[in-house]
């Protein structure tokens, strides 16, 4: 099926909440460090993951290393290289390599990191804050000397949810307000994240949201630069008019109260959590 109009929305919400946050936020930072042979995700490819879940791949952000290759031992081997035993792709947001082969020496890479990983979520609130253990993302990095399996819940971490939307009628001629309702869930290691975050993101209400076209999506299956071009937020977004975008029109923060703060540490003792709500409005002809 193809996408619609609520998918258009919600991965173009994921492309802005990533850039703002690394660059209004400056929330990133650089590091070295191998990729560790895991799990084969794909048939006929080797996986090897580093300790971190997602690498900045957005060239528009000041002073990121974004690695389009990897060094094997001393050998820098870039993506589209190496042979047989080659480099596939990187996985910018899920932190891993595949490769054509196994590697015979270290995996290793400069890139830069994330302080908040961001994914598309369609679980609920109680999956989120109570029911799932995460581990914060430098014990891991510094513990465990080995790459993140798939599926490893780390934090902090943002997830943008999808909750419900409406059609409101404009004007004659079909002419409706699109409403949509998005909820981030954010899990942060220290209250001046979370004060820092909804900071952020409240200060956004009023402005608009650049809308991807399907074809612009910088990520393929295996998650690298679709066609080999880098992604580039503000290259892609800049020349993007009124019709393009949509309206955020309100944006509110939500605090737990401290029963419910309570609840979600007695499972994930050293994380704080808030919720982000935005509405968000586009007037469109939905039936044409």
């Amino acid at each position: 099926m193809k996408p619609q109009f609520d998918n258009q929305i919600m991965s173009s919400l994921l492309l802005w909440f990533d850039n703002k946050l690394l660059t209004k936020g400056e929330a990133h930072q650089n590091t070295t460090g191998q990729f560790y042979n895991v799990l084969d995700e794909y048939y006929g490819y080797s996986t090897y993951a580093s300790t971190y879940s997602q690498i900045v791949s957005d060239a528009s952000v000041s002073g990121a290393v974004i690695p389009t290759g990897l060094y094997v031992g001393n050998t820098l081997v870039n993506v589209g290289e190496g042979g047989s035993d080659g480099l596939y792709a990187i996985d910018y947001n899920n932190g891993r390599s595949y490769w054509s082969g196994t590697q015979s020496s270290d995996v290793t890479g400069s890139f830069t990191i994330k302080d908040f990983n961001t994914y598309l979520t369609n679980s609920t609130e109680d999956e989120i804050l109570f029911q799932t253990q995460y581990t914060n993302r430098n014990e891991i990095s510094t513990v465990v000397p080995t790459g993140l399996e798939q599926g490893t819940k780390t934090y902090p971490v943002v997830y943008l949810k999808n909750n419900g939307s409406f059609n409101e009628p404009f004007a004659f001629g079909g002419q409706d307000n699109t409403i949509m309702n998005v909820r981030a869930i954010v899990i942060a290691d220290s209250q001046f994240e979370v004060d820092a975050l909804g900071s952020l993101f409240r200060d956004q209400k009023l402005t608009n949201v650049p809308i991807f076209e399907p074809s612009e999506m910088p990520f393929n299956q295996f998650g690298y630069y679709r066609d080999n071009v880098q992604y580039n937020y503000t290259g892609i977004t800049d020349g993007k008019n009124d019709a393009q975008q949509i309206f955020i029109e309100d944006v509110n923060i939500a605090r737990f109260d401290r029963v419910l703060e309570n609840e979600v540490r007695k499972f994930n003792p050293n994380v704080y959590s808030t919720l982000i709500d935005f509405e968000l409005n586009k007037i469109r002809f939905p039936r044409l």
